[in-house]
């Protein structure tokens, strides 16, 4: 029943930094989720080297089952194409993870904080990018890459746009939009230069547009947008674009807002959804308590609100405030890692975020 359904989440730590900033998120959302009343069902397994190290798989079948058997996953960096050749996922398990469960939306909230020094102090967007085609090698295919070398000096990348995962993310974007109070979509892409592919994606906002007659649709051309955004930053809240071009502009807009390193993202599916964050593995301080987990923090509050759009639990969109504000009062108390200029472990930052919640905000 809606409202009545605990949180059954599983855990990868991950590779480099992962385990410690995983460790420092569930500690946040245990202390959240006691706040709130939200039951909490955790299950960890293993993705990335220590995966390899033990079934010789970045994401091995008992990986694969957990997965299955929990709709909502907290997951670590891992790293993309560095593992032994004989991986049976060819290093890049997320891409596979995203391409079977279907999770096409990538969500990328995107504000600037005083403590990164901003380009633009005020800036507000979210960025969804389709995330199961384009020109992502490692998805396009049904297996292997979409990369073809036919003699040693010619390359060429495929690019998949599908009607089928046009009309879904499409849908998706338009309630997005809707639930979140958010009047106006614009639409990125090149039709210019990619008239077919562009066509059947244009094409499913287009159409939908017409059920969703509140939300005003505007195109924009890539280019177009790359130039106008920086120097008109309020002129777009919410974008939708395909997956190449989401990547680029979500990371030009955390480079405008002071960087990704508490930059949440959320991959996002019908039936399941990944909370993870946009910064990397960051193996030269792997280990020394350095990592800010804000941006895994802060993923797993965009999960958390996920849920209570599939199950209406008030509890999981409380949970996710609650979390959200207790990052919040913590930076701006001065308690903050080395990356932002401050001496806070990452245990320490999860513990004072913990005391923060738990003292009642």
């Amino acid at each position: 029943m809606p409202g009545s359904r605990d949180l059954k989440l599983a855990v990868l730590p991950g590779d480099g930094i992962g385990p410690e900033i995983t460790d420092a998120t569930v500690a946040v959302l245990k202390a959240a989720a006691r706040r709130t009343g939200l039951k909490l069902s955790i299950k960890q397994g293993l993705i990335g080297w220590k995966a390899y190290d033990k079934f010789k798989s970045t994401l091995p079948d008992v990986t694969l089952r957990i997965l299955r058997e929990h709709d909502g996953w907290i997951v670590g960096p891992t790293f993309a194409g560095e593992y032994p050749k004989d991986d049976p996922y060819r290093g890049h398990p997320n891409g596979y993870i995203r391409r079977q469960f279907g999770l096409f939306c990538n969500v990328r909230p995107v504000q600037a904080w005083p403590q990164l020094d901003p380009l633009i102090p005020d800036l507000d967007i979210t960025v969804l990018r389709e995330n199961t085609e384009g020109f992502y090698a490692d998805r396009n295919l049904a297996w292997g890459y979409g990369e073809f070398k036919p003699t040693d000096d010619v390359a060429l990348s495929l690019r998949v746009i599908t009607a089928k995962a046009c009309e879904r993310f499409a849908r998706f974007a338009f309630e997005y939009a809707a639930a979140s109070g958010i009047g106006r979509l614009a639409v990125v892409h090149k039709r210019t230069a990619l008239p077919q592919t562009e066509g059947l994606f244009i094409g499913a906002f287009e159409r939908l547009n017409r059920e969703y007659k509140k939300i005003s649709v505007e195109l924009v051309r890539i280019d177009t947008f790359s130039s106008l955004f920086p120097r008109e930053p309020h002129r777009y809240k919410l974008v939708a674009t395909t997956n190449l071009f989401g990547d680029i502009l979500s990371d030009q807009a955390s480079g405008l807002a002071g960087g990704v390193g508490v930059a949440p993202s959320l991959n996002a599916g019908l039936d399941h959804a990944m909370a993870q964050a946009v910064h990397g593995t960051a193996p030269d301080i792997a280990g020394k308590g350095k990592a800010n987990p804000s941006a895994l923090i802060f993923s797993t509050a965009l999960l958390c609100r996920w849920f209570f759009l599939r199950t209406k639990n008030p509890a999981c969109r409380e949970t996710a405030s609650v979390i959200e504000r207790g990052v919040k009062k913590a930076l701006e108390k001065g308690i903050m890692t080395p990356d932002l200029g401050g001496k806070a472990s990452t245990a320490s930052f999860a513990k004072a975020v913990v005391a923060i919640i738990t003292d009642g905000l």
